[in-house]
């Protein structure tokens, strides 16, 4: 036989277990929110940092990259515009 008392606990168990639900629905999309937050600062960053790389970086004393040529006497790669000779005779940088 059902008693107010039973019916009462009835509802208070339901109740607990329907607001135990949402809390934990709650507690997990928090968990969601902050998990893609973390990984869309990282791509974003990572995103910045491979632009970085990919952009051309400004010399501090406005020097440009130049290429290495292999001296065709001695065999030791020099930059072409500012290579001394080697010392043999037939060095192309010679001075």
């Amino acid at each position: 036989m059902l008693s107010f008392s039973k019916l009462l606990l009835l509802a208070l168990i339901v109740g607990a277990v329907w607001f135990g639900w949402r809390w934990v629905s709650r507690v997990n999309a928090i968990g969601r929110d902050r998990v893609a937050a973390k990984r869309r600062d990282s791509d974003a960053a990572t995103r910045r940092a491979s632009a970085s790389r990919a952009a051309p970086r400004a010399d501090p004393q406005g020097a440009e990259a130049e290429d290495m040529e292999k001296c065709p006497e001695c065999g030791a790669y020099v930059a072409p515009r500012s290579a001394v000779s080697c010392g043999r005779p037939a060095c192309p940088y010679g001075r």
